[in-house]
């Protein structure tokens, strides 16, 4: 016996008053905003089939993709992309609380980093955000990194590091 979730059972039950108050001629946009239904017209004879072929049971009705596709709209995601956009630094754990905030809709954090990395705005796996200026060292430091080296009587840096800085003095000719 399979297990239904309560939101799956409701929208089935919806669904299927849908159908049968369009049997006795109500009008589908106003049947549509009366049950909080949000389906397109084109959706309809696909609703209808499912629910005749399952021997018109609201059973028939049941949305087995547990809300991902109805979560994150077109306009959701672009509203997600925009705030990812203008501020880089969030992370995807803010920005499902922004998004749940906004739209009083749960979306995970697994779930805005796939949105944002099929986008191509989102950093790869684990690494957080860093500003320009964090990842560029100033000239100055740039000596922790290579200390200044003698030369050798063979011209190269007298460390053994042929890349070392002031290697460059060391070449004949300079």
């Amino acid at each position: 016996m399979e297990h239904y979730t309560v939101p799956q059972v409701n929208r089935a039950l919806v669904q299927e008053r849908l159908l049968q108050r369009l049997g006795q001629g109500e009008p589908f946009d106003t049947l549509c905003q009366e049950l909080g239904l949000s389906l397109s017209r084109r959706y309809l004879p696909e609703l209808r089939q499912r629910y005749r072929q399952g021997g018109s049971s609201w059973m028939a009705l049941i949305d087995h993709r547990h809300g991902h596709a109805s979560k994150v709209t077109p306009e959701r995601r672009a509203w997600l992309y925009q705030q990812k956009r203008q501020t880089p630094a969030l992370t995807q754990g803010e920005l499902a609380r922004r998004f749940q905030a906004h739209f009083r809709v749960a979306l995970s954090q697994s779930q805005v980093s796939n949105l944002l990395r099929a986008e191509g705005i989102a950093l790869p796996g684990g690494q957080r955000y860093r500003s320009e200026r964090e990842t560029s060292l100033p000239v100055e430091r740039a000596g922790v990194f290579f200390p200044p080296g003698r030369c050798a009587t063979d011209g190269s840096a007298e460390d053994g590091d042929p890349g070392g800085a002031g290697a460059e003095s060391c070449l004949p000719g300079a």
